[in-house]
Formats: C-alpha cells, sequence, structure tokens
C-alpha cells in the first residue's frame, strides 16, 4: 500500500495509446518524467513559499527599492527590485496546491502573500510620505494601464516558471519576475495610497492580481502536466480547468477594453499629428509636444507646443475645425508657440544637442551654447500652458506669457523667473503671469505694521503688477472685528494708507479705501478665522477706473 506521501508525488500516467505515433511520444514523455526529482521539486516549493522572516525581509527590501526606483523614474533600480522576486515562491506554491486540490497549501501560500502584499503596500506608503512630493513619473504611470498583452505576458511566463521549478531550473525564475514585474505594480499601489491617487492605486494593483492569477493557473497547468497534480479523475481536471478559464476571462474583459483604448488612442494621436503637421504652414515650424486626452462621452482634449521663426495669430482657429472634421468629435485644443529666433530654431532642431545634451558633451563633438541650453530649459518648462513665448538669441531676451489655465500661483511663477534668471545672467527673462487676484497683503495682530508673510506677498504683488504693466491699484485695508477695540475702523484706514504709500514709492497710483464691517463678517471670521482678516487688498484698475483713481489721488 502506498503511503501518502507516494500517493502525492506518483505521477498520473495515461494507458498506452495504440496509435503508432501518439505511443512514440508517450514513451518519451515518460523517459522525460523519469528525469525529475519529485521529492525535491516538492518539499523546494514548499520551502520558498511559506511565510519566514527571510521572506518578508526580502518584501520589504525589494519593494523599498522597486518605489525608489519608480519615484527616481530609473529602469535599472527597478529592475534590481524584480531580481530580488520574493513574490513568486507563494505564487509558485498557489499553483502547485490548485493542481494538487490541497487546502492546506492554498492557506499557506494565500497566508504568505498577504502578509508580503500588505508589507509591500506598507513600506511603499511610507517611503513616499517621507520624501519630498514627487508627481506620478512615467515609470510609475506606465503600470496604471495594464492590457491583454500583459496577461498573456503573465500566462506564457508562468509556464515558464512551472517548467523550470519542475525541472529545478531556480535561476529561470528570477527572469520571469522581471517579465511579468510584479514588486512594481504593487510599489506602484502604495505610491497610489500615499498620494490619495485612486486612479493609480486601482490600476497598478489590477496589474498585480492579473500577474499572479495568470502566474498561479499557469504553473498549476505545468504542475499537472509533468504528473505533480492530483487527476485521479476527469472530473478534476475539469472543475480546475473551468475555474482557471472563468477567471482568466473575467480578468480578460477590462484588459481588452484597456487595449482598444490604447489602440484608439495611438490612432487619435497620429491623426491629430497628420493634421497639425499640415495646418503649420510656417516655414520652419516644428512640433514639439503632443498630449492627447480621451474620455467617454467628453471632447477629445488636445495640447500642442510648437517651435516656429513666426507667430501665427490665425493657427488655432484654422486648426480646430480641422480637427473636430477629422476626428469627428468636439475637441478642445490649446495650442502653445514658442517663437525662436534663427540661431535657436537650429539648435532646436540638433537632435544631437537637445536630445542627449550629457552624451554630446563627453564626446566633445557640440558645444552647448547659452541659448541652447535656454531652450532645454523651456523645454522642461512647457507643460506649463504658455500663450506665446519669444526668445531672441541676438539680443538675448527671453519672454513666456503664461495662459490663465495654469493652476499654480503668482509666488511660483516669480521664482521660477528667478531661477531661470540666475542660471542665464546674460539674458533678460521675463515670466508674463495670468490674470489673477493678487495674494492678500497680511499685517501683525491690532497694528499697521506689515507680517513677514505681508512683506512677501508684497513683492510678489509688486512683481504681478509690473509684469502686467498695471498703473494703478486700489487699496482696501480690512481687520477682524473689534481687533482694535474702538479703534478698528481706524485700524483699517492705516493700513490701507501704509500699503497704499509703499505702492506710491514703488511708482504706482494708489488710492486706499476700506471694508468694516465686511457682509456677513461674522459669519465668515468664524468658518476662516480672525488672521484671515488682518490684511489688506490691492485690486489693479483699468482704462477708465485707473483714470479716476489718478484724479481722486492725493496730492
Amino acid at each position: 500500500m502506498n503511503t501518502p506521501s507516494q500517493e502525492q508525488t506518483a505521477p498520473s500516467l495515461p494507458p498506452i495509446p495504440q496509435n503508432r505515433l501518439l505511443r512514440l511520444f508517450w514513451l518519451w514523455w515518460r523517459r522525460h518524467m523519469r528525469d525529475l526529482d519529485r521529492d525535491a521539486t516538492n518539499e523546494q516549493v514548499q520551502e520558498d513559499g511559506g511565510l519566514s522572516y527571510s521572506y518578508a525581509f526580502l518584501v520589504v527590501t525589494s519593494c523599498g527599492i522597486a518605489t525608489l526606483g519608480l519615484m527616481l523614474n530609473s529602469a535599472a533600480v527597478i529592475i534590481g527590485a524584480m531580481l530580488v522576486a520574493p513574490l513568486m515562491g507563494p505564487i509558485v506554491l498557489l499553483g502547485f496546491a490548485i493542481a494538487r486540490t490541497d487546502v492546506q497549501l492554498v492557506m499557506r501560500s494565500a497566508k504568505a502573500m498577504v502578509v508580503g502584499v500588505l508589507a509591500a503596500l506598507a513600506i511603499s506608503v511610507v517611503i513616499v510620505k517621507l520624501s519630498p512630493f514627487i508627481p506620478p513619473t512615467p515609470e510609475i504611470l506606465a503600470r496604471t494601464n495594464p492590457n491583454l498583452f500583459d496577461l498573456l505576458v503573465a500566462v506564457l511566463s508562468g509556464m515558464v516558471a512551472g517548467y523550470a521549478v519542475t525541472h529545478r531550473k531556480i535561476g529561470t525564475v528570477a527572469g520571469v519576475a522581471i517579465a511579468t514585474a510584479l514588486m512594481p505594480p504593487l510599489a506602484a499601489s502604495g505610491y497610489g495610497l500615499a498620494t490619495g491617487d485612486m486612479r493609480i492605486f486601482q490600476g497598478a494593483f489590477f496589474l498585480f492580481l492579473t500577474n499572479m492569477l495568470a502566474i498561479a493557473f499557469s504553473v498549476a497547468a505545468m504542475a499537472m502536466w509533468y504528473g505533480f497534480g492530483n487527476l485521479r479523475t476527469p472530473r478534476n481536471l475539469l472543475w480546475q480547468t473551468t475555474l482557471a478559464g472563468a477567471i482568466l476571462v473575467v480578468l480578460s474583459i477590462p484588459l481588452i477594453r484597456t487595449l482598444n483604448e490604447s489602440v484608439a488612442k495611438t490612432l487619435t494621436v497620429n491623426e491629430v499629428e497628420s493634421v497639425l503637421r499640415q495646418g503649420l504652414k510656417l516655414e520652419g515650424a516644428s512640433l514639439d509636444k503632443l498630449n492627447v486626452n480621451l474620455a467617454e462621452g467628453k471632447p477629445v482634449q488636445i495640447s500642442a507646443v510648437v517651435f516656429t521663426r513666426e507667430f501665427d495669430q490665425s493657427a488655432h482657429d484654422r486648426l480646430l475645425p480641422k480637427l473636430q472634421e477629422r476626428l469627428g468629435r468636439p475637441v478642445e485644443f490649446a495650442l502653445d508657440q514658442v517663437v525662436l529666433g534663427d540661431a535657436l530654431m537650429q539648435a532646436q532642431a540638433s537632435q544631437s544637442v537637445l536630445a542627449n545634451p550629457v552624451g554630446a558633451a563627453l564626446q566633445g563633438s557640440v558645444a552647448m551654447t547659452d541659448a541652447q541650453l535656454l531652450v532645454r530649459h523651456l523645454r522642461e518648462l512647457l507643460p506649463l500652458p504658455l500663450v506665446l513665448s519669444e526668445v531672441d538669441a541676438n539680443t538675448k531676451v527671453a519672454k513666456l506669457q503664461v495662459a490663465p489655465g495654469f493652476a499654480g500661483n503668482l509666488q511660483t511663477l516669480r521664482q521660477m523667473e528667478e531661477r531661470l534668471q540666475k542660471r542665464f545672467p546674460a539674458w533678460q527673462v521675463t515670466v508674463i503671469p495670468p490674470m489673477r487676484p493678487l495674494p492678500d497683503i497680511a499685517f501683525l495682530a491690532g497694528k499697521a505694521e506689515l507680517a513677514e508673510r505681508g512683506r512677501q506677498s508684497l513683492n510678489t504683488a509688486l512683481w504681478a503688477l509690473e509684469r502686467w504693466q498695471v498703473a494703478a491699484v486700489e487699496v482696501t485695508g480690512t481687520a477682524a472685528l473689534n481687533e482694535a477695540g474702538r479703534k478698528t475702523a481706524l485700524l483699517t484706514r492705516q493700513r490701507a494708507e501704509l500699503l497704499a504709500g509703499q505702492l506710491r514709492a514703488a511708482g504706482l497710483t494708489a488710492s486706499a479705501t476700506t471694508d468694516y464691517p465686511a457682509t456677513n463678517q461674522k459669519t465668515r471670521e468664524k468658518e476662516l478665522g480672525v488672521a484671515a482678516w488682518r490684511i489688506a487688498r490691492i485690486q489693479p484698475l483699468f482704462d477708465s477706473a485707473a483714470e479716476s483713481a489718478v484724479e481722486a489721488q492725493p496730492r
């Protein structure tokens, strides 16, 4: 009578077929099966697939490496994390457990997987939380949109893993881990959790789940093929195959949809690029950046950046109808034209300099000029929505006019201009901000004296007013309710006059007024806090309003 161990390890061999070719294949397969060390394979699979200190340590460290690699956008670091491959052990064990219909092995594998996933997510969240905020890198975004091809890769990789384990070719399993990328999707999921971006979390975790299940079922199929399964009756094979097929079909539905969306976006981008290249009639115009966003039930969002020698005033109105006609859908179109001089157009066309400036410098074949470096910096800044940019290499003047769609604040644009000016001291760099409310000027509690934050806000306001070429403003003083007792109304006047005087000293025409108490101030003060009312506001004046302010200005 066979022992339980022998029953588990002995292969279930079919009867010898009568057909000559099938008989030869059966004899070859039987000789092939004799070379397998079943006891050693089973022991190794159970040892690698269980929960242990070394497994937990490798999960935490590999996910930490993967998270840093994703945030650094470094493919080499990410590959290093994948080589560790700690999650392959429990996944392979799950495949063997499915092949054997062994509930105890399933629970052992599930325990290790749950602990590993939770530990990986935890270390990823901690690293992202402790790091300065880094926007989603291309490496992170690449793992948020799995498609059917990812499932096929996982299925084939699982077959390789099953073959490698049954033939004890353990080194091949690392290659499987690289092909299916188990740890980076988990790290990307942790990034999504830490930043509160559920789209990234859901997409990346779905990719991990797809890879895990596909590998497990493929390993189970290979285990049954090589006689490691429990196939005493055809019914066992039937329900196992049906279950695996049903799960893979369910996974395939959203993956097929994602693949179709990817194909549709590629075709749309090609159509848009064709329209833009044909429609940009100016000589020397070069399409530099193109972003296309497709959302169901919404217009196609298209943003493009073009390098040109001359601003084309009619380009947007001319291209929009053509895009709508070609795509057959409503389109929201944003076109940024960067006007460059001849020298910069030549620099922009030089791929050896702009595409790989470091390599060119190392080769010594091309020396980057200030103009070329400035173009490179502009290319890095061009995700900003620009209305118009002018760069003249002869006069060394660069102007960037930011569109109203810019989501940042005036302080950010001022700092950007300062960084560019320091980086290129020989150039006159000007960033023109979009029109928006100026920052509130904060005062010390109970005093007509600027707080440190108020002085910084005043400098930003003066910078913006100069860029807008505004000559007249109106200053409104406010105060918290009863901030200075009976003299609170006087305090608001003093704050307005103090700020107006500093603006006049800067060459502006400034009138002073007060707003105390403001409408619904008591209710709003409870919501916003008293500090929100210890301020003065600056309102730019244009046309007739500016003329009235000049006439009302005290002599």
